[in-house]
Protein backbone atom coordinates (compact mmCIF):
# COMPACT_ATOMS: atom_id res chain seq x y z
CA UNK A 1 0.00 0.00 0.00
CA UNK A 2 1.36 3.44 -0.95
CA UNK A 3 2.42 5.61 1.99
CA UNK A 4 0.30 8.68 2.65
CA UNK A 5 0.93 11.78 4.80
CA UNK A 6 -1.53 10.43 7.36
CA UNK A 7 0.28 7.08 7.50
CA UNK A 8 3.61 8.88 8.01
CA UNK A 9 2.18 10.84 10.92
CA UNK A 10 0.75 7.63 12.38
CA UNK A 11 4.19 5.99 12.12
CA UNK A 12 5.58 8.91 14.15
CA UNK A 13 2.81 8.62 16.75
CA UNK A 14 3.31 4.86 17.05
CA UNK A 15 7.02 5.33 17.76
CA UNK A 16 6.42 8.17 20.22
CA UNK A 17 3.68 6.31 22.11
CA UNK A 18 5.75 3.11 22.27
CA UNK A 19 8.78 5.04 23.53
CA UNK A 20 6.73 6.78 26.20
CA UNK A 21 5.39 3.40 27.37
CA UNK A 22 8.87 1.85 27.53
CA UNK A 23 10.30 4.83 29.43
CA UNK A 24 7.44 4.80 31.95
CA UNK A 25 7.12 1.10 32.71
CA UNK A 26 6.33 0.72 36.39
CA UNK A 27 4.81 4.17 36.77
CA UNK A 28 1.82 2.57 38.55
CA UNK A 29 3.72 -0.40 39.97
CA UNK A 30 2.28 0.17 43.44
CA UNK A 31 -1.17 -0.37 41.95
CA UNK A 32 -0.19 -3.55 40.13
CA UNK A 33 0.18 -2.21 36.57
CA UNK A 34 2.56 -0.09 34.50
CA UNK A 35 0.51 2.62 32.79
CA UNK A 36 -3.01 3.99 33.09
CA UNK A 37 -5.38 4.86 30.22
CA UNK A 38 -5.95 8.51 31.22
CA UNK A 39 -4.05 11.71 30.44
CA UNK A 40 -1.84 10.93 33.45
CA UNK A 41 -0.06 8.42 31.18
CA UNK A 42 -1.50 7.93 27.69
CA UNK A 43 -5.18 8.04 26.79
CA UNK A 44 -6.41 4.68 25.56
CA UNK A 45 -9.85 3.67 24.37
CA UNK A 46 -11.20 0.37 23.14
CA UNK A 47 -11.47 -0.18 19.39
CA UNK A 48 -14.53 1.35 17.74
CA UNK A 49 -16.61 -0.27 15.01
CA UNK A 50 -14.51 -0.79 11.89
CA UNK A 51 -11.19 -0.51 13.71
CA UNK A 52 -8.93 -3.51 13.95
CA UNK A 53 -5.73 -5.16 12.71
CA UNK A 54 -6.16 -3.83 9.16
CA UNK A 55 -6.76 -0.15 9.95
CA UNK A 56 -4.17 2.60 9.44
CA UNK A 57 -3.18 2.93 13.09
CA UNK A 58 -2.65 -0.81 13.48
CA UNK A 59 -0.55 -0.88 10.30
CA UNK A 60 1.62 1.92 11.71
CA UNK A 61 2.20 -0.10 14.89
CA UNK A 62 3.24 -3.12 12.81
CA UNK A 63 5.42 -1.12 10.40
CA UNK A 64 7.38 0.45 13.28
CA UNK A 65 7.45 -2.59 15.55
CA UNK A 66 10.29 -2.46 18.05
CA UNK A 67 11.45 1.05 17.14
CA UNK A 68 11.91 3.53 19.98
CA UNK A 69 13.53 6.95 20.47
CA UNK A 70 16.65 7.08 22.64
CA UNK A 71 18.96 9.70 24.12
CA UNK A 72 22.37 8.55 25.31
CA UNK A 73 21.24 4.95 25.08
CA UNK A 74 18.02 5.31 27.11
CA UNK A 75 14.40 5.47 26.01
CA UNK A 76 13.25 9.09 26.27
CA UNK A 77 10.21 10.45 28.05
CA UNK A 78 8.48 11.03 24.71
CA UNK A 79 5.86 13.62 25.59
CA UNK A 80 3.33 14.82 23.02
CA UNK A 81 0.36 17.14 22.68
CA UNK A 82 -2.30 18.00 20.13
CA UNK A 83 -1.24 21.43 18.85
CA UNK A 84 1.65 23.71 19.85
CA UNK A 85 0.38 26.90 18.16
CA UNK A 86 3.70 27.64 16.46
CA UNK A 87 6.30 26.92 19.15
CA UNK A 88 6.77 24.04 21.57
CA UNK A 89 7.47 24.53 25.29
CA UNK A 90 10.18 23.57 27.74
CA UNK A 91 9.27 20.79 30.18
CA UNK A 92 10.99 22.71 32.98
CA UNK A 93 8.95 25.84 32.22
CA UNK A 94 5.69 23.89 32.24
CA UNK A 95 6.18 21.65 35.27
CA UNK A 96 9.36 22.84 36.99
CA UNK A 97 12.37 20.76 37.91
CA UNK A 98 15.30 19.81 35.70
CA UNK A 99 14.89 20.02 31.95
CA UNK A 100 15.79 17.28 29.47
CA UNK A 101 18.15 18.12 26.60
CA UNK A 102 15.71 16.53 24.15
CA UNK A 103 12.66 18.45 25.46
CA UNK A 104 13.85 21.93 24.60
CA UNK A 105 11.38 24.38 23.00
CA UNK A 106 11.57 24.59 19.20
CA UNK A 107 9.76 26.79 16.65
CA UNK A 108 7.18 25.03 14.51
CA UNK A 109 5.81 27.11 11.65
CA UNK A 110 3.96 24.01 10.42
CA UNK A 111 1.61 24.65 13.35
CA UNK A 112 1.34 28.42 13.06
CA UNK A 113 -1.05 30.81 11.33
CA UNK A 114 -4.44 29.20 10.62
CA UNK A 115 -3.04 25.87 11.84
CA UNK A 116 -2.37 27.29 15.31
CA UNK A 117 -5.89 26.50 16.50
CA UNK A 118 -7.21 29.77 17.93
CA UNK A 119 -9.75 29.33 20.72
CA UNK A 120 -11.79 31.38 23.18
CA UNK A 121 -13.53 30.57 26.44
CA UNK A 122 -15.50 32.78 28.80
CA UNK A 123 -17.62 32.59 31.92
CA UNK A 124 -18.90 34.99 34.53
CA UNK A 125 -16.94 35.89 37.62
CA UNK A 126 -18.98 33.61 39.85
CA UNK A 127 -18.40 30.57 37.62
CA UNK A 128 -14.63 31.07 37.39
CA UNK A 129 -14.44 31.69 41.15
CA UNK A 130 -16.36 28.48 41.78
CA UNK A 131 -14.02 26.50 39.52
CA UNK A 132 -10.89 27.90 41.16
CA UNK A 133 -12.26 27.44 44.68
CA UNK A 134 -12.36 23.67 44.16
CA UNK A 135 -8.57 23.54 44.68
CA UNK A 136 -6.62 24.98 47.63
CA UNK A 137 -3.89 26.23 45.31
CA UNK A 138 -6.26 28.63 43.51
CA UNK A 139 -8.75 29.48 46.26
CA UNK A 140 -8.84 33.26 46.72
CA UNK A 141 -12.11 33.55 48.74
CA UNK A 142 -14.60 36.33 48.28
CA UNK A 143 -14.92 37.98 44.90
CA UNK A 144 -12.42 37.15 42.14
CA UNK A 145 -11.33 40.58 40.94
CA UNK A 146 -8.43 39.85 38.61
CA UNK A 147 -6.74 37.06 36.64
CA UNK A 148 -3.31 38.22 35.42
CA UNK A 149 -0.45 36.60 33.54
CA UNK A 150 2.51 37.07 35.89
CA UNK A 151 5.24 35.71 33.58
CA UNK A 152 5.64 34.26 30.09
CA UNK A 153 8.22 32.07 28.38
CA UNK A 154 10.07 32.98 25.20
CA UNK A 155 7.26 31.77 22.96
CA UNK A 156 4.56 33.79 24.73
CA UNK A 157 3.03 31.01 26.83
CA UNK A 158 2.00 31.90 30.35
CA UNK A 159 4.38 30.57 32.99
CA UNK A 160 2.54 31.89 36.06
CA UNK A 161 -0.95 33.24 36.74
CA UNK A 162 -1.81 35.61 39.57
CA UNK A 163 -5.34 35.50 41.02
CA UNK A 164 -6.58 38.43 43.07
CA UNK A 165 -9.54 38.23 45.41
CA UNK A 166 -9.79 38.52 49.18
CA UNK A 167 -6.28 37.14 49.03
CA UNK A 168 -3.78 36.97 46.15
CA UNK A 169 -2.24 33.71 44.97
CA UNK A 170 0.13 32.86 42.15
CA UNK A 171 0.35 29.42 40.53
CA UNK A 172 2.03 27.83 37.56
CA UNK A 173 0.00 28.40 34.42
CA UNK A 174 -0.26 24.65 33.80
CA UNK A 175 -1.74 24.21 37.29
CA UNK A 176 -4.27 26.96 36.55
CA UNK A 177 -5.15 25.26 33.23
CA UNK A 178 -5.54 21.85 34.88
CA UNK A 179 -7.90 23.20 37.54
CA UNK A 180 -9.98 25.09 34.98
CA UNK A 181 -10.25 22.09 32.64
CA UNK A 182 -11.21 19.89 35.59
CA UNK A 183 -14.23 22.16 36.04
CA UNK A 184 -15.06 23.08 32.45
CA UNK A 185 -13.62 20.26 30.33
CA UNK A 186 -10.51 19.95 28.11
CA UNK A 187 -11.81 22.35 25.47
CA UNK A 188 -12.05 25.31 27.83
CA UNK A 189 -8.51 26.55 28.58
CA UNK A 190 -6.86 24.51 25.83
CA UNK A 191 -3.29 25.66 26.43
CA UNK A 192 -1.26 28.11 28.49
CA UNK A 193 -0.71 30.34 25.45
CA UNK A 194 -3.54 32.75 26.21
CA UNK A 195 -4.61 36.29 27.08
CA UNK A 196 -7.19 37.26 29.72
CA UNK A 197 -9.64 40.16 29.55
CA UNK A 198 -12.46 41.14 31.89
CA UNK A 199 -15.36 43.58 31.76
CA UNK A 200 -15.82 43.41 35.52
CA UNK A 201 -18.39 40.65 35.54
CA UNK A 202 -17.05 38.18 32.98
CA UNK A 203 -13.61 36.74 32.21
CA UNK A 204 -12.65 35.95 28.61
CA UNK A 205 -9.67 33.77 27.70
CA UNK A 206 -8.35 33.72 24.14
CA UNK A 207 -5.38 31.68 22.94
CA UNK A 208 -3.81 29.24 20.52
CA UNK A 209 -2.69 25.63 20.76
CA UNK A 210 -4.07 22.59 22.55
CA UNK A 211 -2.21 20.76 25.31
CA UNK A 212 0.89 21.35 27.42
CA UNK A 213 3.07 22.12 24.39
CA UNK A 214 6.02 19.88 25.33
CA UNK A 215 7.60 17.43 22.88
CA UNK A 216 5.82 16.27 19.73
CA UNK A 217 3.14 18.51 18.24
CA UNK A 218 0.65 16.17 16.56
CA UNK A 219 -0.77 18.87 14.28
CA UNK A 220 2.70 19.95 13.23
CA UNK A 221 3.79 16.34 12.67
CA UNK A 222 0.85 15.74 10.33
CA UNK A 223 1.68 18.81 8.26
CA UNK A 224 5.35 17.85 8.16
CA UNK A 225 4.34 14.44 6.83
CA UNK A 226 2.21 16.21 4.22
CA UNK A 227 5.38 18.14 3.26
CA UNK A 228 7.15 14.78 2.65
CA UNK A 229 9.29 14.83 5.78
CA UNK A 230 10.20 11.32 6.93
CA UNK A 231 9.28 10.00 10.39
CA UNK A 232 12.96 10.28 11.36
CA UNK A 233 13.10 13.94 10.30
CA UNK A 234 9.90 14.75 12.16
CA UNK A 235 11.04 13.07 15.37
CA UNK A 236 14.48 14.72 15.17
CA UNK A 237 12.84 18.16 14.99
CA UNK A 238 10.78 17.75 18.14
CA UNK A 239 13.27 15.65 20.17
CA UNK A 240 16.70 17.18 19.57
CA UNK A 241 19.77 14.95 19.73
CA UNK A 242 17.88 11.66 19.84
CA UNK A 243 18.28 8.43 17.86
CA UNK A 244 15.86 5.82 16.58
CA UNK A 245 16.84 2.28 17.53
CA UNK A 246 15.26 -1.14 17.20
CA UNK A 247 14.88 -3.04 20.47
CA UNK A 248 14.72 -6.86 20.81
CA UNK A 249 10.93 -6.94 20.48
CA UNK A 250 11.47 -6.29 16.75
CA UNK A 251 11.78 -10.06 16.38
CA UNK A 252 15.51 -10.17 15.72
CA UNK A 253 15.52 -7.56 12.96
CA UNK A 254 18.05 -4.90 14.04
CA UNK A 255 18.07 -3.59 10.46
CA UNK A 256 14.42 -2.55 10.68
CA UNK A 257 14.99 1.00 11.96
CA UNK A 258 17.64 2.01 9.40
CA UNK A 259 15.68 0.39 6.57
CA UNK A 260 12.46 2.21 7.39
CA UNK A 261 13.74 5.50 8.70
CA UNK A 262 17.15 6.10 7.21
CA UNK A 263 19.04 5.81 10.46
Amino acid sequence: MRATPASGALDVQAIVSRTYAVANLGRHAAEGFDLCDSTHCQVYRSAAAGEGPADAAARAVTATRGIIITFQGQAINALFHARCGGHTASAADVWGGADSPYLQPVPDWFCSGPAAGAWTFSDDQAGVLRALSADDRTRVAGRLRRVDIAARDGSGRALAVTLTGSRTVSVRAEVFRAIMTQAYGPRSIRSTWFEVTSDGSRFRFSGVGFGHGVGLCQAGALRRAEAKQSPAEIIAHYFSGTRLVSVPSSAGRPDLAPRLFGR
